[in-house]
């Protein structure tokens, strides 16, 4: 686990990070022809705290390792100078490209979480999955910096906003990666990651499972104490949600699609997983269900709040034996939650998609002002509105790793300039293919559209005399005329009040 959801640790994640080469800086490629990538500063931020290491030598290593005790360690291989690939774990005395040597470096303590951010790198995290590390972040073939640069960007977002796993923490910046770096890049390097089937980054450890066991009984001779619980039944409604992301216009596919969902069910587990139960009060079954309760079988009101302080409060019903214990009845609604359902799933708007119009009007409080697309989302009433408790929090970032830039016309206040430049990398080095893929007009957000201009006239006093215009009295006639009738209706209403 990367991060502990209850504890002393909730409120931080230590990452060490440990750079090759003589400079903490990674210097990218710069290119005449190339959109410019702001590079993100490997900094302490909300919740994270970074320890840098520069090319340091292996006791170096163990000794800040020892005494740091971080709950991830970041490897970063070597910057190829003039290239845009990541090359291999070179430091000053010692050469870690093999299992044998890179395992070396690690005594009795092991982190939570290695993330090895150099080409071919699965051997090496089997061997340390195998060491013990319970969870291990690699790249299977190679890949460019710009790409690296992304994901990383992404995953340490979400251990800055939020209290996560590593699996949920992952599941997000993959959705992000596979969004943008994958999907809107077509160079050689982002090719790479799409041999073999998955793209991107992958993930070795298991993801964690709720202990929904029954308490054990006062009686030893109780029945029932040892047979299995039946699961609890949360009543809630589907809501559509319409997002903005950043991005240039474009077919809404299986792939956009299925990355935001992706995204978003990553992004609401990791709230759930770190949710906490405050309070619970009996509350009358849903009416057209009433009738199908089985005897001992109880309603519950249930108040939450999620790993970001959002509150949602959710009807539940289930056994007098699981709904009175809090534990209990709290790990019941995280596993319904998370591992029984699915919670967003796109909705598309056959309607919108197939109507070219021009492109969505930019605003400076959405994205920056950056290019955005309108999305549409299915997803449950209580997912909704631990969204839009979000979105106005200028520290929450894992909704812009996503792209998310305005939830139902709300719009993502942690949004930056220098985030739509680099979520817009990507599009625009795809814009310069002569043959895009799917390129599309899409019509104004009919809720981001402005109202059009209201010229409302008063009624003039009965000793003003009428407005004309020009030199003709018949002319001026004519336009009162239109005038008095435009305003009929309102002057109407005004004489009858």
């Amino acid at each position: 686990m990367m991060f502990h959801a209850q504890g002393p640790l909730r409120n931080h994640c230590t990452l060490l990070a440990v750079l090759c080469g003589k400079s903490g800086e990674q210097k990218l490629p710069l290119s005449d022809d190339k959109p410019r990538y702001p590079l993100p500063e490997l900094a302490s931020n909300g919740r994270l705290e970074v320890q840098v290491l520069n090319n340091p030598s292996t006791d170096e290593f163990r000794q800040v390792l020892q005494s740091l005790e971080p709950s991830i360690v970041y490897f970063q291989g070597e910057q190829i100078e003039d290239r845009e690939e990541i090359g291999s774990l070179r430091w000053a005395d010692a050469d870690l490209s093999t299992p044998e040597s890179l395992c070396g470096l690690f005594g009795s303590t092991l982190p939570p979480t290695v993330y090895l951010e150099i080409p071919n790198g699965e051997k090496l995290a089997e061997a340390l999955h195998s060491k013990g590390v319970p969870y291990v972040i690699y790249w299977k073939s190679s890949f460019s910096c710009y790409a690296a640069s992304h994901f990383r960007q992404a995953l340490l977002s979400v251990v800055q906003s939020s209290c996560s796993h590593t699996c949920d923490a992952f599941q997000l910046a993959h959705a992000s990666f596979r969004l943008y770096s994958v999907w809107n890049n077509n160079t050689p390097a982002s090719n790479n990651q799409k041999v073999g089937g998955k793209p991107g980054p992958r993930l070795l450890g298991d993801p964690p499972k709720f202990d929904i066991s029954p308490p054990e009984a006062d009686d030893q001779g109780e029945e029932g104490s040892s047979g299995a619980l039946p699961a609890i039944k949360i009543y809630d409604d589907d809501v559509t949600m319409r997002f903005l992301v950043c991005g240039l216009t474009c077919t809404l596919d299986a792939c956009v699609l299925g990355c935001l969902e992706d995204g978003l069910n990553a992004l609401l587990n990791i709230e759930i997983r770190g949710s906490k139960l405050h309070n619970r009060t009996s509350a009358p079954p849903p009416p057209l269900q009433a009738g199908t309760f089985s005897r001992g079988v109880v309603t519950m009101r249930c108040d939450l709040s999620t790993c970001s302080s959002a509150h949602i409060s959710l009807l539940v019903s289930g056994s007098a034996q699981t709904c009175f214990n809090d534990q209990l009845l709290e790990n019941h609604i995280k596993s319904e939650l998370i591992e029984n359902s699915q919670l967003v799933h796109a909705s598309t708007n056959s309607e919108e998609s197939k109507s070219p119009s021009s492109e969505p009007r930019k605003s400076a409080s959405i994205a920056c002002g950056a290019s955005v697309f309108e999305v549409s989302m299915k997803l449950p009433t209580w997912a909704s509105q631990v969204l839009r408790q979000l979105a106005p929090d200028v520290t929450y970032r894992s909704l812009v790793m996503l792209g998310i830039a305005s939830i139902q016309g709300l719009s993502v206040a942690s949004f930056e300039k220098d985030d739509a430049d680099r979520l817009l990398f990507f599009c625009k080095k795809q814009s310069k293919d002569p043959h895009p893929r799917n390129p599309i007009l899409t019509r104004h957000p009919s809720w981001l559209i402005p109202p059009s201009p209201c010229r409302k006239r008063s009624e003039p006093s009965r000793e003003t005399k009428p407005l004309t215009f020009g030199c003709g009295g018949e002319n001026g006639g004519s336009f009162k005329q239109k005038v008095a009738c435009c305003c009929n209706e309102a002057n109407t209403t005004h004489s009858s009040s």
